[in-house]
């Protein structure tokens, strides 16, 4: 069987959907497989070697993003050739390493949504146009090195959908009609990966928060993926006291405000699993793509190295302890592998050097 196959099978069975039980030690335990989001590098061989350092602390899964801007730039149809073989490089190596890749298609050229920037999605006559790009890649990348497909990057936050007026009480949600977009969106990939790859499964939603508003508007639309992406980072704790400004950590949810609730960890994913099965689909698995927290001091981060370590403990713990088999969460990839520029949500600090929360990630994963 190849990885994409031997990466089903390992799911079906870590989340006892098999008749055989599962065996004891961490991965009975912890259910699923942890990873990282590795960022797009301005130098091909600096990916590869994330790749490695990824590996060296024990992740078994990673995403990879692919941008379509990068990709397609110029016209429709027209590759490029040497991104391409980019982003084969890329599966290449995570096969060799055996970490099971997420690919993230996003990011749309300026031919595609009106001469607009790449975050800005495509326009609705050229949604053909991305799930034809989708399809080519997958071709030329092999689906026997792709564990899943994730059609686009939180279109329910402004910052990857057009930056359009926040949803009214929120501070980076779009408003809910959008969510007919992207389920169109979604459906053109969905339908264009099913024709040609009917096994490899289409990751929709990567929702940015656990947006259960936005996705009971995406099932309104009648949007079609086999499993749920979900991004369930923790909103900054805006009561009085000590943490005051820092992110809530991944076992707390301030339900007292109510801008916060859709920023929450545990509580997050627990909203989305009661949603979706209240919705007959429990069956959909939540694959967390993202989930993290930055180093700084900045408002919404951990506020150190040291306070980054104790929220992946924490986040680590609940998923090794049994949550990841409770709501059926069988990939969990955290933002990033290593710090650049002004973000701080690595493992790594950006001149190589293992951070606190690198080597916890290594001690704890499963």
């Amino acid at each position: 069987m190849h990885l994409a196959t031997n990466l089903r099978a390992a799911l079906l069975f870590l989340l006892g959907l098999t008749a055989c039980a599962a065996a004891p030690g961490p991965a009975a335990e912890a259910p699923y497989l942890l990873g990282v989001h590795i960022a797009e590098t301005a130098r091909p061989a600096d990916f590869l070697e994330q790749l490695d350092r990824a590996a060296e602390l024990g992740a078994r899964a990673v995403r990879v993003p692919v941008d379509w801007a990068a990709l397609e730039p110029d016209q429709k149809g027209r590759l490029d050739a040497a991104y391409l073989n980019e982003v084969r490089d890329r599966f290449l190596r995570a096969e060799r390493l055996g970490l099971a890749a997420v690919l993230l298609l996003s990011q749309s050229p300026a031919w595609a949504n009106g001469n607009a920037e790449p975050p800005y999605p495509p326009k609705p006559e050229h949604y053909a146009d991305f799930a034809d790009a989708l399809v080519r890649l997958v071709e030329a990348v092999g689906p026997e090195r792709i564990a899943a497909v994730e059609v686009w990057n939180e279109p329910n936050s402004i910052e990857f959908w057009g930056y359009v007026k926040p949803r009214e009480g929120t501070y980076v949600l779009v408003p809910l009609g959008y969510a007919r977009e992207y389920a169109a969106l979604l459906n053109a990939a969905y339908d264009a990966m099913k024709r040609r790859f009917p096994e490899l499964p289409v990751l929709g939603g990567s929702l940015a928060s656990a947006d259960t508003a936005y996705l009971d508007a995406m099932l309104a639309a009648a949007a079609r993926f086999d499993h749920l992406a979900v991004h369930p980072y923790a909103g900054p704790d805006e009561r009085e006291g000590p943490h005051y400004g820092r992110a809530q950590y991944p076992d707390q949810c301030n339900e007292e405000d109510p801008l916060t609730p859709p920023w929450c960890f545990e509580q997050g994913l627990r909203g989305l699993r009661a949603f979706l099965d209240a919705r007959g689909r429990a069956e959909t698995e939540l694959w967390i793509t993202e989930f993290g927290v930055g180093s700084s001091a900045e408002w919404g981060d951990a506020g150190s190295e040291a306070e980054q370590a104790k929220h992946l403990r924490i986040a680590l713990g609940l998923l090794n302890g049994g949550l990841a088999r409770e709501l059926r969460i069988p990939v969990a990839l955290w933002y990033r592998l290593r710090d650049e520029g002004e973000d701080r949500f690595g493992l790594y600090r950006e001149d190589g050097r293992l951070k606190p929360a690198g080597a916890a990630f290594k001690e704890l994963a499963p």
